[in-house]
Parts: C-alpha cells; sequence; structure tokens
C-alpha cells in the first residue's frame, strides 16, 4: 500500500509540473505605441472581429493549436472583407482569451477584434 501511494504521489507531482508552449502566431504589423508616420487613416468606423477555438470533450483536445493569434486576426480581416470594408491591417485592436468547461466538454477561444483599414501604396 505504501508502495502505491508513494508512485500515485510521484505521478501527481510529475504532472503537476508539466507544461506545454504554443506559438499564437506570426504578425506583419503589431505596435501597442502610436506609429509616426503611418499613412492611413486610423479613424475607422469598419469594426471587424475574428476568432480561433480549440475543444475538449473528456479532456480530449483539438482544433488548431498552432498559430491562433495569425488564425484569428485572419479571420477577422476575411469577415471585413465579406462585409465589404477594404483594409489591410487592423488597428486599435482588442485581443481576449474566453475559456469555460462545463463537466465533460471545454472550449477556449482567442478573439481579435479591431478596425480594419487600408494602408497607402506609398507604404506596401
Amino acid at each position: 500500500m505504501k508502495k502505491f501511494s508513494l508512485s500515485v504521489l510521484t505521478l501527481i507531482v510529475i504532472v503537476g509540473f508539466s507544461g506545454c508552449t504554443t506559438r499564437l502566431g506570426n504578425m506583419t504589423v503589431v505596435s501597442t505605441n502610436n506609429v509616426d508616420g503611418l499613412a492611413a487613416n486610423v479613424k475607422s468606423e469598419h469594426r471587424v472581429k475574428g476568432e480561433s477555438c480549440n475543444h475538449a470533450f473528456l479532456i480530449i483536445p483539438w482544433g488548431d493549436f498552432q498559430n491562433r493569434l495569425q488564425i484569428a486576426t485572419d479571420n477577422a480581416i476575411d469577415n471585413g472583407h465579406k462585409a465589404g470594408v477594404k483594409g489591410d491591417v487592423l488597428v486599435n485592436a482588442k485581443i481576449n482569451v474566453t475559456s469555460w468547461t462545463a463537466i465533460l466538454y471545454a472550449e477556449n477561444c482567442l478573439t481579435v477584434e479591431g478596425d480594419l483599414i487600408p494602408l497607402s501604396k506609398s507604404i506596401k
């Protein structure tokens, strides 16, 4: 019995100290500061939103685990294009992660929301 308890404790410690790394994506333009010389109208009324979600059922995960930030950003830009908004980049962007669990099922979504604007031809 002592050997079993020690084995379970060892397993709990090993699992408790495990972790993982996930690449969120590659971004062409990212800044948290005002950019001097940006040749674009950064005031837009075209707010767009995109997301990338992962799911788990009975602790078995599925979904896209790599490039989640990139996928959510691409989805936001594509959603803007489908709505007839012309633009290349998102400004004033907000990035959120939402998770929830219901006994056997779990969901984790990364959401990107921002103003879709076109860059002037001199910048491209």
